[in-house]
């Protein structure tokens, strides 16, 4: 099963199985999420990508230029433990770390949210799904992009429209204390592969949260280098 399949299943789950007040609040912004028209503002293939200079988990600071020294790099962007696409998204890529390894490449994915996002999700009404894909440990390196500055860069930011601020609000998820600020803003979640010279070679810039860019597309994509 494709990760796009295993999202539509997911999103399948929820219809059924949540209230339907947190159903129609999910609906009604993921069409607003993709009325934004995100791609036409985001950087594309054959930009050059910005640079940055991002702290990893274990407090290490890591830049671009760092990464590309040692070859081509994935980009991936995701919102935080509390969306399930996003873990599950993550969980797929990291099935895969070695075949992108054997490309030479490396793999990072950038996220708004801090340490403390795993805590407040635990503390949270979130379903139990949620929270349980939240827990799957990946080998690659994920860096904080506080206040979603690297984001913006890429030109992929949105603030999250009020009916997603309520659903999160109503799951008692307290994102200022996970990303460390209150400005709801989060980035699409786009996927680059960028080249050793700074390069985009592919982009997956959905402009919808419950589309992600696939495994293979992404391989696909370095191996075409």
């Amino acid at each position: 099963m494709s990760l796009n399949e295993q999202i539509r299943e997911s999103i399948a789950s929820f219809r059924e199985n949540l209230p339907p007040e947190l159903v129609s609040l999910i609906e009604q912004g993921a069409g607003e999420i993709s009325a934004m028209a995100i791609v036409e503002h985001a950087i594309n293939v054959g930009d050059k990508v910005p640079d940055f200079t991002l702290k990893d988990r274990n407090g290490s600071y890591r830049s671009l230029t760092e990464y590309l020294t040692d070859g081509p790099l994935v980009i991936t962007f995701y919102r935080g433990v509390w969306c399930p696409f996003c873990n599950m998204q993550l969980a797929a890529y990291n099935a895969v770390l070695n075949d992108i390894h054997a490309t030479g490449a490396q793999l990072v994915a950038i996220t708004p949210e801090t340490e403390n996002a795993m805590e407040v999700l635990a503390q949270s009404n979130a379903p139990s799904e949620a929270k349980e894909s939240a827990k799957r440990v990946v080998d690659f390196d994920i860096l904080h992009d506080a206040k979603t500055e690297v984001a913006r860069k890429f030109g992929l930011v949105f603030e999250l429209p009020s009916s997603h601020k309520r659903l999160l609000d109503m799951l008692s998820f307290d994102v200022e204390r996970a990303n460390g600020d209150n400005s709801y803003a989060f980035a699409d979640p786009a996927t680059y592969v960028v080249g050793a010279d700074g390069f985009v070679k592919w982009a997956f810039v959905p402009n919808n949260y419950r589309k992600r860019a696939e495994p293979e597309d992404i391989l696909k994509a370095l191996n075409n280098i």
